[in-house]
């Protein structure tokens, strides 16, 4: 009786005998490790993977900077600065948005071509935290605006309790 095993003939000798590739073993391995464990192992394992998880904070943030730009613009709450993004948005929504996503894919280009570089990883770290700042600055705006859009508040009642004019 012939046996064929996975060493039995010279072209398979790259074949693996085990149950699993040693490669392999780490994802969905015996010990079935959480999704958590893989993903952090993942990210730690290079420069390249950890620039790609930034990247993506930088899109998330955009976007949301994006959906507050549109919703403060028509509230009326927002005086664009940039001459650029304020004409888009004299065209409607639909050509903010366009012109928002193509600067992020054109800005996203070099990051992601050079991201095993450790500048880049620095790079798009402190665009992100820019960003960051950005967001917190959009959700001081909005309880600013969410609070004297609730509230009617005199400016002689401010003073006369005291809280901008010292006694």
């Amino acid at each position: 009786m012939i046996s064929l095993t996975a060493t039995d003939t010279d072209g398979m000798a790259w074949y693996p005998t085990g149950p699993l590739a040693a490669s392999l073993t780490r994802w969905i391995g015996p010990t079935r490790r959480g999704w958590t464990a893989c993903w952090l192992d993942w990210l730690a394992e290079s420069r390249a993977h950890r620039v790609i998880c930034l990247l993506m904070g930088i899109w998330l943030l955009n976007g949301f900077d994006l959906a507050f730009t549109i919703l403060s613009h028509e509230q009326g709450v927002l005086h664009e600065e940039n001459p650029f993004a304020r004409h888009m948005l004299q065209f409607g929504t639909v050509s903010i948005i366009l012109y928002k996503i193509g600067m992020v894919l054109v800005g996203s280009y070099p990051l992601l071509r050079f991201r095993a570089a450790r500048i880049t990883e620095l790079g798009t770290l402190v665009i992100l935290a820019a960003y960051a700042f950005l967001a917190f600055r959009w959700s001081v705006c909005y309880e600013l605006y969410s609070f004297t859009a609730t509230n009617t508040l005199n400016m002689a009642e401010i003073t006369t309790a005291g809280g901008l004019v010292p006694n």
